[in-house]
């Protein structure tokens, strides 16, 4: 799967079910990861000498982001779905997060190395880095939106169960995210126009981050996938390619 990597194909179904909505967000999440990797690979050699401090920027908050998604997966998301799914049944997507991790922590080490000016920043170096676990991490997130799918989690899980669940989830991703990284990060990864209600915070929160909180590493932002409207930039690897049709598989 060489650069770009194609988005996921929406999962089945209507984002206003519970049910459906578990594949559907976790889709919407893994895309911001695959339009971020392009957007890196797109842009990595091209970096000037007064771009690098907001480049490097950009990529280690973009690498703490998939950090933080496996972390919430592992210590929240996880659990809850075996107490209905079975002890195991998320065991597969944890295996994958260790097939690639070693790999792109050493690519996280070398980034905070170039911020910390023990070595130069090199480009090539970077893509290398990345090759090492790239296609690893875009087939596991290919690969884990199947188990969310919206029959499993009907005969599952009720109503209640998932609303329980999505508060507490919320909740605690309101307390550990970065207002003035994190969520301003989940804007230029996101494209607004495949679901123009995400992110899944509170519209106050949206607010203050895009039209305050955006601002204070605009200059980093500036290298991700989309602009603050969440509207796709041409030439990053994301315009005009098609869905992977393995993403239902």
């Amino acid at each position: 799967m060489p650069f770009p990597f194609p988005v996921l194909n929406p999962p089945p179904g209507n984002w206003k079910d519970i049910f459906d909505n578990q594949a559907i967000n976790m889709a919407i999440a893994h895309n911001m990861f695959i339009r971020g990797i392009n957007a890196v690979y797109a842009q990595a050699e091209g970096i000037k000498e007064d771009q690098v401090k907001p480049f490097v920027f950009f990529c280690v908050s973009f690498l703490g982001m998939i950090h933080h998604h496996h972390h919430l997966e592992e210590t929240l998301q996880f659990p809850f779905f075996e107490t209905k799914l079975g002890a195991h049944a998320m065991e597969h997507n944890v295996e994958q997060h260790h097939e690639f991790m070693d790999r792109m922590n050493d690519l996280e080490m070398y980034l905070k190395e170039v911020q910390d000016g023990k070595v130069p920043y090199d480009g090539t170096t970077i893509i290398a880095k990345l090759d090492s676990f790239s296609d690893s991490l875009v087939q596991h997130l290919i690969d884990e939106i199947s188990t969310l799918e919206s029959s499993k989690m009907r005969a599952a899980f009720t109503v209640k169960d998932l609303q329980d669940h999505e508060a507490e989830f919320t909740k605690r991703l309101l307390k550990e995210v970065s207002l003035s990284i994190d969520l301003p990060l989940g804007l230029v990864c996101h494209d607004k126009s495949t679901a123009d209600y995400w992110p899944p915070v509170p519209l106050p929160v949206k607010w203050l981050v895009k039209f305050a909180l955006f601002r204070l590493h605009s200059d980093a932002w500036a290298f991700g996938p989309c602009d603050i409207n969440g509207v796709v930039k041409p030439g990053l690897g994301n315009d005009s390619q098609a869905p992977s049709t393995q993403a239902n598989a």
